[in-house]
């Protein structure tokens, strides 16, 4: 009994070790890879609209993003996508005056890959921008809001770089979106929200947006890098945020520049529909 005992526990051991190599093997290719990261950090903040005071505001801010980059289910994996979205909260100061922001964006882009060498990769692509929020200034009488409501389509690259450190692979990665076109929310100088919303003087508050009335620009630089504690592995995401928004429309100048710091996690998602043994490859 002792001997069929410890034979069974045997085989049951050898085909939790079998599953377990299939689990963790390199050598199924999943139905879709989905690389997910939530960040948190600071941002500074210098903060200009001549609808609210003709002055600079500057402060911090809080700042979150959640991005899911993956490659596409179709064909032979030539396009990317990337669906991301940012908040800030911040708290500005000019000389006895306060100003308080709430910013959140979303973007969904569409990238196909040009490989250079089994390191570097270059993206270029397509992306999809709506953006909304409001500053606001407690003590600014008639006027103590600005809201802003945008939504824009923008020119996106990126270059993603694998390098090795202690045997670890270390990915780089650097983003950069352009605003080409769109519409936004821009009401004229001295227009009260109340005439626009309860008289409906509603003209002109909608403009279309470009380079030229509307700089705008946003760099991100990202930097992961594994790490193993105990018997534990993950994936520590270390990243640099510059958003620069600019605008002047109806005789109103704007521009929201925000410097971000962040640190947070990455969680791939690797979801197989059929074990194929075919080997698997990363969206990055």
């Amino acid at each position: 009994m002792k001997n069929r005992i410890l034979t069974m526990l045997a085989v049951f051991a050898a085909a939790l070790s079998i599953k377990a190599q299939i689990a963790i093997t390199d050598s199924i290719r999943p139905e879709r890879i989905v690389v997910k990261s939530s960040q948190f950090g600071i941002s500074s903040l210098n903060n200009l609209d001549t609808y609210l005071a003709g002055y600079d505001f500057k402060g911090v801010g809080l700042y979150y993003s959640h991005e899911n980059f993956r490659d596409a289910r179709t064909g032979k994996y030539r396009w990317k996508y990337q669906t991301l979205f940012s908040s800030t909260l911040g708290y500005a100061e000019l000389g006895n005056n306060t100003q308080l922001a709430g910013l959140a964006a979303y973007q969904w882009s569409g990238y196909h890959p040009f490989t250079v060498n089994s390191r570097l990769k270059l993206l270029a692509g397509a992306q999809i921008q709506i953006e909304g929020g409001a500053l606001y200034i407690p003590n600014n009488g008639n006027n103590p809001v600005s809201v802003k409501l945008r939504t824009a389509l923008a020119a996106t690259g990126m270059a993603i770089y694998h390098f090795p450190v202690k045997g670890k692979d270390w990915v780089a990665r650097y983003q950069l979106d352009i605003p080409l076109v769109g519409a936004m929310f821009a009401p004229e100088f001295g227009q009260s929200y109340y005439e626009i919303f309860n008289e409906k003087h509603t003209d002109g508050t909608v403009a279309i947006s470009s380079p030229m009335n509307c700089p705008s620009w946003k760099h991100t630089l990202s930097l992961d890098i594994p790490i193993r504690y105990r018997r534990h592995s993950t994936t520590l995401r270390l990243s640099y945020v510059a958003d620069f928004y600019q605008s002047e429309i109806n005789d109103i100048r704007c521009h929201i520049y925000r410097h971000a710091f962040t640190f947070g996690f990455v969680k791939t998602i690797l979801k197989v529909k059929n074990e194929n043994r075919i080997k698997a490859y990363s969206p990055y």
